[in-house]
């Protein structure tokens, strides 16, 4: 298998930059960091992704920037929120990692619900248009090879996943920080911080 180049199902979302959590430098952030960073560690059992952070925290709406205080005492966080926690998980751990940026086939209906439950919460809806959704994971690299988690769902995603929902039209590993490292995810060789297309092949 191999990358394409970008299609234009990444253009509406090619300028984003993977979220990140603010801190307000004062008490309430320094302790809500600490919590999670010892929650982190109780919960790790040395190997695989941290998989207690949906259920702890489920998908859905918030509103950014978020700072680690409203982070910790939010009762949902999106995918951004959810990347930037794996992040710092991973980071814990001493295992190089970096952002990663979708672009996800969805099914049309799916739409009307999105927007309505990010507009109750005046978050912002841009992440999602009529078949497709812009989406945060993160990539554990080591010797050149990446791995991409996704809180979200709790689970390693694969580049051959390219068909039906959730499958991946696109994708940016590491930022939009464009570099001349690659990376193969699971036979796909990537160019740090460019888009690229997935397809069948090669």
């Amino acid at each position: 298998m191999r990358a394409a180049e970008p299609t234009v199902e990444s253009a509406p979302w090619a300028e984003f930059v993977p979220s990140v959590l603010s801190d307000h430098g004062t008490e309430c952030c320094t302790t809500a960091r600490a919590w999670y960073t010892a929650m982190d560690r109780s919960m790790w059992r040395g190997e695989g992704g941290p998989a207690w952070i949906s259920r702890k925290f489920p998908w859905g709406p918030n509103k950014w920037p978020l700072f680690w205080c409203e982070a910790m005492e939010a009762e949902e966080l999106d995918c951004g929120a959810h990347q930037a926690l794996s992040m710092e998980a991973f980071r814990a751990r001493g295992i190089r990692v970096v952002p990663v940026q979708l672009v996800q086939r969805q099914e049309v209906h799916h739409l009307p619900h999105w927007h309505g439950r990010w507009g109750d919460a005046s978050a912002s809806p841009a992440w999602a248009r009529e078949g497709v959704a812009y989406h945060e994971a993160c990539a554990t690299i080591q010797d050149g090879r990446a791995e991409v988690w996704d809180a979200t769902v709790a689970a390693w995603l694969s580049p051959r996943h390219l068909e039906g929902v959730r499958s991946i039209a696109a994708v940016r590993i590491g930022g939009p920080a464009v570099s001349d490292d690659t990376v193969d995810w699971r036979g796909v060789r990537l160019r740090l911080g460019a888009w690229a297309s997935l397809e069948a092949g090669g």
